[in-house]
């Protein structure tokens, strides 16, 4: 029979890959992606309009060393303000945890994806959504042949909203950073951690994974 584990080792391997399970971390490396992915799972988890976190995981695949999954929790047709600011959000979690456990001069290139994906998202609420009170209620092709001024109007209001998300996920982060070490430490641990185990264990501060156990990998 095909149950619920088979379906979700089939879903991530489409959507990632196959787990790299010969890869040679080493324990720096994977200390610092549990943080990395720590990060971004607890802004998700204390940020209003965050999709729920669906799990966690430091497992290699593909070209990711780690991921959190958020899935919606009802479908959508549209998406508010507040959830994509939320989002801003979650994509600077993985930054600033590097940044506030390691310092900044050991930040990696890890988070590079998620710039280009915030920058991306924050161009778009300029130019194409309306959300931005400067360039006002039009929508804009960013690459067409724009003038400099209005370009650089653009430029500054998509970096205004990806500069308030970092500051925002730093606020949380700072605020919860002892549930973020205790994050890690779980995901060093067990590798993989479900949405339902990551709030039991914020919870409670604690896990049993012989109880609950976390998402068998294949």
């Amino acid at each position: 029979a095909v149950d619920m584990a088979t379906m979700e080792w089939a879903k991530d391997r489409i959507l990632m890959g196959n787990e790299r399970k010969s890869a040679v971390i080493s324990e720096e490396n994977k200390k610092l992606t549990a943080y990395h992915e720590g990060g971004h799972a607890l802004v998700a988890l204390y940020t209003d309009g965050a999709m729920p976190v669906h799990k966690a995981t430091i497992m290699p695949r593909g070209l990711a060393l780690g991921m959190v999954q958020q899935l919606p929790g009802k479908d959508q047709t549209s998406v508010n303000r507040r959830e994509l600011l939320a989002r801003l959000d979650v994509c600077m979690g993985g930054r600033v945890a590097e940044e506030l456990v390691f310092g900044d001069s050991e930040v990696t290139t890890g988070a590079s994806q998620d710039l280009v994906q915030a920058t991306s998202l924050a161009r778009q609420m300029v130019t194409k959504y309306g959300f931005s009170n400067k360039v006002g209620y039009i929508s804009t092709d960013y690459e067409a042949n724009l003038s400099p001024e209005h370009k650089k109007l653009i430029e500054e209001e998509t970096r205004l909203l990806c500069n308030e998300a970092y500051e925002r996920a730093k606020a949380i982060l700072t605020k919860h950073s002892s549930n973020l070490h205790l994050l890690a430490g779980q995901l060093i641990t067990h590798e993989t951690l479900s949405g339902a185990q990551i709030r039991k264990l914020l919870d409670t501060g604690a896990l049993n994974i012989d109880e609950d156990k976390a998402m068998p990998s294949r």
